[in-house]
């Protein structure tokens, strides 16, 4: 298989002199905040874009000048590339066919593909008349069928329905780890993040960290490749000498990493409900809460429009307008200069946020 390499690949103002290598039969994952380029980038490799400086490579060869249907890649989205008019049927055999098989084996293929994404109930169907569930299936399918050296993926699992995505998705990376596929996709939702060999974060056009995603989740080096990672709190901080101060109160550190203004990364479940009669950090006012995975995730408005997002055991009292007494350990919180501007000189440790009148 073939690995996939940009060296000081600049487009228009979208872009600034990325240089990345995505190894053969790896998956890597290109993520980052709306606008940071990750969809242009899958462009650039796929060629329906050309870099404005830089070059792209597949393999030894330059492909930066070559036609998008002259390179070795299959680049797909949540679009399928098969006319509305055809049934699923026809689409599955249309592909085996561009293999070089013979009879008997292109029969076992199209089967086999059949029988594992579960198209035998829709094979007869047309195309345009499936869920948008049913079509990725058809379009997984046909991309196992097709076994391409390379798959460039922009956000192909967006329209699958979100109680079947998970169980999709990992049957779809597994196949191609089988296959040997080189996979270069911008995903949809952070679960696929976990089936990645390698994550790659994008801001403002430029790459800000890679690395497994544990390991940037773990050790996140911008807000962006906090929140692409997961949830996450961005609270102002100033550092003076040794003192971290903070609308969620103000602690000690041995060694400063920055005098000044910064921020602090906080992880919803950095923070928890103080045990009765033990001391709080800080005093959280519900404005709205979600029960998911077995947990609650409450959304409350600190001091200087500052959102916190805390996770909550599931057995806990939570509701619009209560306040909780919460605990927190600052060691775990990753702390980044910032040009900010100067909070107040004390801050107190418990505050109650403002709750906003919806009912």
């Amino acid at each position: 298989m073939l690995d996939v390499a940009l060296r000081n690949v600049s487009f228009e103002n979208i872009l600034r002199d990325v240089t990345l290598t995505f190894p053969a039969s790896r998956h890597t994952a290109i993520t980052g905040p709306p606008g940071a380029g990750a969809s242009t980038l899958l462009r650039l490799i796929a060629g329906t874009a050309k870099p404005s400086s830089g070059a792209i490579l597949i393999g030894t060869r330059d492909v930066t000048s070559v036609k998008a249907s002259r390179r070795p890649l299959l680049y797909v989205t949540t679009e399928i590339d098969a006319p509305g008019r055809w049934s699923v049927q026809h689409a599955l055999i249309a592909s085996v066919r561009t293999r070089t098989l013979d009879r008997e084996d292109r029969h076992r293929e199209y089967a086999l593909a059949a029988e594992k994404w579960e198209l035998a109930p829709l094979l007869e169907r047309r195309i345009d008349s499936l869920s948008s569930t049913e079509i990725a299936r058809v379009h997984f399918a046909r991309v196992e069928l097709l076994r391409p050296a390379i798959v460039v993926a922009d956000r192909w699992l967006e329209r699958v329905n979100a109680s079947a995505r998970d169980a999709l998705a990992d049957a779809l990376y597994r196949a191609m780890r089988i296959i040997g596929t080189t996979v270069i996709s911008a995903p949809a939702t952070r679960g696929e993040l976990a089936l990645s060999d390698q994550l790659v974060v994008l801001e403002h056009g430029r790459v800000v960290q890679s690395g497994t995603a544990a390991e940037v989740f773990a050790n996140p080096r911008s807000d962006a490749a906090a929140s692409a990672t997961g949830e996450v709190d961005v609270i102002p901080v100033t550092i003076r000498g040794n003192l971290v101060e903070s609308v969620i109160g103000a602690w000690e550190i041995d060694a400063p990493p920055f005098q000044g203004s910064g921020v602090a990364l906080v992880r919803p479940g950095d923070f928890s409900p103080a045990a009765p009669g033990e001391d709080s950090d800080l005093i959280f006012g519900v404005e709205e809460a979600g029960f998911s995975d077995g947990r609650w995730i409450a959304r409350g408005m600190l001091s200087g429009g500052v959102t916190l997002r805390v996770e909550l055991p599931p057995e806990a009292n939570v509701h619009k307008g209560r306040l909780l007494a919460l605990r927190y350990d600052p060691a775990r919180f990753r702390l980044l200069p910032r040009e900010l501007a100067p909070l107040r000189a004390s801050v107190p440790t418990d505050v109650v946020p403002p709750l906003a009148e919806t009912r």
